[in-house]
């Protein structure tokens, strides 16, 4: 059977006893290595009233541990050439280093203190803190975030996480306190809620060495997988709100509407779908007739955000105020041929192939690889998955990809909203 990635990942799985999973691929030709941790420790897991608390903590964690203050931090990782990253979501942290093989068993010490022994220091959290709120201020004033926070806004219920975004608002982050980030950290970080990865220049028995020495008495977190802070809802009703910003030239638009877990055996076609629709020849569909032929967009494409629950699916497009309507009948026309008629005989041979290539491309870096090892963990692939991908993909019917695409994206649960210039 033909593979994805031939044999530039074959991961290994080593379960520990505390729950902490690693993930482990060889890489020997490429002297880095990547050292990532995924925390299942994202805006998901807080309390009405703590939004943005998980993302001050998951920045909080270079400014200082119990062992390493921030300067040296930053020091040491200079010395190193290495790249510390630390990235939030609804369900995962990530913290991930960078650096050569060489450098491995270091890289691994300072991970394994960022996570575990982090002190949040007063004066660093009231710094960051103020930039947050900065941030914030500068977010109210950019028409592409207002447009998907308004859309999230209408697409989900209040209590659930993909109805905010998850930076917080300047009220929750304005009370979030040093206790209150040591009770987060301390209630979901630990070996049970992380799957940590190796991949590059280090041997499985290193690895599983240095991951032992790190964390193998490392308390454990809460026990509640994190699927059920993200439960599916039930569809939303067609409506469309528009947010007039004075001053602004062009109008952000966002359309969409909640579709299915990453788990759903609809994925794969309903990707496709959306691959053929707004990404293959560089935006899809919609931006070969909104943006290219009809000169209604500034860009226009969708994208498929297939995670826990009832993930989006959402078309983004830039417009020019004056043909707001013009480019709304326009993308309501390419949904309604697609579902109609489904993709032509040459997208289906396209998408396949574009599908088929774009994945070993990712898979050429470190990070990519990782990327792709963390998915397979987190949504239960199996570590087959890579083997089994080209023929998945290559099953897909024009008939199965339309019939996937008529059940999911439903006209009448169409939820938009536009943040730009007042209308007349």
């Amino acid at each position: 059977m033909a593979t994805a990635a031939g044999s530039a990942l074959r991961p290994e799985r080593v379960p520990f006893n505390n729950g902490l999973v690693l993930l482990h691929n060889r890489a020997a030709a490429n002297p880095s290595v990547v050292v990532r941790a995924l925390v299942r420790a994202g805006s998901s897991r807080e309390s009405p009233g703590e939004h943005g608390l998980a993302g001050l903590t998951g920045r909080m964690l270079r400014q200082g541990t119990q062992n390493i203050n921030k300067a040296a931090l930053a020091e040491e990782l200079d010395g190193l050439g290495a790249g510390l990253s630390v990235d939030m979501g609804y369900a995962l942290v990530s913290v991930s280093i960078k650096c050569l093989s060489g450098d491995f068993s270091r890289a691994m010490e300072i991970l394994g203190e960022l996570l575990r022994r982090p002190i949040f220091p007063a004066d660093e959290l009231e710094r960051l803190r103020g930039q947050v709120l900065t941030e914030l201020k500068e977010l109210e004033d950019n028409t592409r975030v207002v447009s998907e926070r308004t859309w999230r806004e209408l697409a989900y219920p209040a209590t659930h996480p993909y109805h905010r975004l998850t930076v917080g608002s300047p009220e929750t982050v304005g009370s979030a306190s040093r206790e209150s980030l040591h009770a987060f950290h301390s209630a979901w970080y630990g070996p049970n809620q992380t799957t940590l990865m190796v991949v590059g220049d280090v041997t499985l028995d290193d690895a599983t060495a240095a991951a032992t020495r790190m964390f193998v008495d490392w308390p454990g977190a809460r026990s509640e997988r994190v699927e059920s802070a993200l439960p599916a809802t039930d569809p939303p009703e067609r409506q469309l709100r528009d947010v007039p910003m004075v001053g602004k030239t062009q109008a952000d638009v966002t359309i969409g509407l909640p579709t299915l877990d990453r788990s759903s055996t609809d994925y794969y076609a309903l990707n496709f779908a959306n691959h053929i629709l707004g990404r293959i020849y560089f935006m899809g569909r919609f931006g070969e007739k909104v943006r290219d032929e009809q000169g209604l967009a500034y860009y226009a494409y969708s994208e498929l955000h297939a995670s826990y629950g009832r993930g989006a699916w959402l078309i983004r497009a830039g417009v020019n105020p004056r043909n707001l309507d013009k480019a709304f009948g326009s993308i309501d026309t390419e949904i309604n041929r697609f579902l109609a008629d489904g993709p032509t005989p040459a997208e289906q041979d396209d998408g396949v192939s574009s599908l088929l290539g774009s994945l070993p491309r990712q898979l050429e870096t470190n990070e990519g690889a990782a990327a792709v090892m963390g998915e397979i963990e987190l949504y239960d692939l199996g570590l087959d998955y890579l083997e089994r991908y080209p023929d998945i993909v290559r099953a897909l019917t024009r008939e199965q990809v339309t019939e996937v695409a008529r059940r999911w994206i439903q006209p009448e649960h169409m939820v938009s909203a536009i943040a730009g210039p007042p209308r007349p």
